[in-house]
């Protein structure tokens, strides 16, 4: 392990000493068969992020009742909310307290350092082959599955009719020409409307440019290189803080996350355009209840680009350790059967990422076009495990270019370095 691998994994600054300590407890896949020297383990920790206040009565359910099948059988939870969900899972591997499963966001740079199982390690064929092929592939580090696909969402643009309606406007913008032209004729409307409300803070900055950076013909990574201070990022940065300086965002959009910031205004109908995910409940609740006329479409596009909308996933990942792959396997197993499973995403108001609960929420004819999306999907590059450090520093860095004095070309180039550390 290279010094610049260590950097990358951030949190996990003890690197040596855990793999030393992985290594004495006899966690290589071949002595984790559930049968190891200390024989097979009857109770095992999942640790999970919080999504909604759905999220633990679920959780607690599903248990009790894999309880009930498999007497003698326990599964520890502990439910983290998503802002402190990352620092706590450090400090777990830190202190050699590692959870049994996981459920997080990124996955590759602990498998880089040896301390997952393999998918096929931890589930059985019918799970493994239910997979969606792209969200499996998303799921792979050099190679080989190790991540377990967990929930999706996609993410594009949702417009408030009324006022594209009030504006002149018929439809939402197809290109970057035809969003600035809308952009000026809302900012012009008596009511103090914001055209297009801009989340490029910490939470999910980094999201919202990589979808606005492949609308115009970009990505984060192209010709199997990365690409992040490309021409096409440089410009659509550029673009961004444009929209920002001309007074086609809410003030101060570098500092602005989409919880607490753009998703509240365009429920209050402030807003023409705003980037959120399709379906999702955080967001839709809050619409629905203010009763907004909305609409949702694909990014506008600049170049001739295909329309773009942003595939996201989230993982279960499984830590080796001495005796514990059985019952994590059976664990998974039970959690990814069809009923279980689909249980979970609409309680969180997520989306599938197996064939078989794609199927079941086709059912419901609001849900099919959302889901017919994901296969589809096109996702940042998580499965590098580079990528966790990128997406750190671009959540600390990347709003603060859209400031006047902010250097779009200099930031890119910083992030292009780190990028390119693996």
């Amino acid at each position: 392990m290279t010094p610049t691998r260590r950097r990358r994994l951030g949190g996990l600054a003890a690197f040596t000493g855990l793999v030393l300590a992985l290594t004495a407890c006899g966690g290589g896949s071949g002595d984790a068969q559930g049968g190891g020297s200390g024989g097979g383990q009857n109770s095992i920790k999942l640790v999970v992020a919080q999504y909604t206040e759905g999220t633990r009565p679920y959780w607690d359910e599903l248990i009790a009742s894999f309880k009930a099948k498999n007497p003698g059988k326990n599964v520890e939870l502990q439910v983290i909310d998503w802002a402190n969900l990352q620092s706590q899972v450090n400090t777990m591997v830190q202190t050699k307290q590692f959870p049994d499963i996981l459920n997080g966001n990124v996955f590759a740079d602990y498998a880089e350092a040896g301390l997952l199982y393999k998918a096929e390690e931890v589930v059985s064929k019918e799970v493994l082959s239910d997979f969606l092929p792209s969200f499996a592939e998303n799921a792979s580090y050099d190679g080989v599955q190790h991540g377990l696909p967990f929930v999706a969402t996609v993410n594009g643009m949702y417009y408030n009719k009324k006022i594209l309606k009030e504006a002149g406007l018929d439809k939402p913008p197809a290109t970057w020409d035809e969003l600035r032209t809308a952009a000026k004729a809302i900012k012009a409307l008596p009511g103090g409307y914001v055209p297009y409300a801009l989340a490029l803070g910490a939470e999910a900055g980094g999201y919202e440019f990589g979808t606005w950076l492949r609308a115009n013909g970009g990505d984060w990574r192209t010709d199997g290189k990365w690409a992040v201070n490309g021409e096409r990022a440089v410009e659509t940065l550029d673009f961004l803080k444009a929209l920002t300086k001309d007074g086609y965002t809410q003030p101060n959009p570098g500092q602005t996350n989409r919880a607490d910031g753009t998703w509240p205004l365009f429920a209050q109908g402030k807003v023409g355009m705003v980037y959120a995910s399709f379906g999702t409940r955080a967001f839709l609740d809050q619409v629905d209840k203010a009763d907004i006329d909305y609409g949702t479409a694909p990014f506008p596009t600049n170049h001739g680009a295909e329309p773009a909308t942003h595939g996201i996933q989230d993982y279960l990942m499984a830590f080796k350790k001495d005796g514990n792959q059985e019952l994590v396997r059976q664990f998974l197993d039970y959690f990814y059967q069809a009923d279980n499973y689909t249980k979970y995403l609409k309680v969180e108001g997520l989306l599938p990422t197996t064939t078989s609960a794609s199927a079941l929420m086709r059912k419901d004819p609001k849900v099919t076009p959302i889901v017919d999306m994901v296969a589809k999907a096109r996702f940042d590059p998580t499965s590098e495990p580079v990528w966790a450090e990128l997406r750190g520093t671009l959540a600390a860095e990347l709003g603060a270019t859209l400031a006047p004095n902010g250097d779009t070309r200099a930031a890119l180039t910083k992030f292009q370095q780190i990028a390119e550390r693996s």
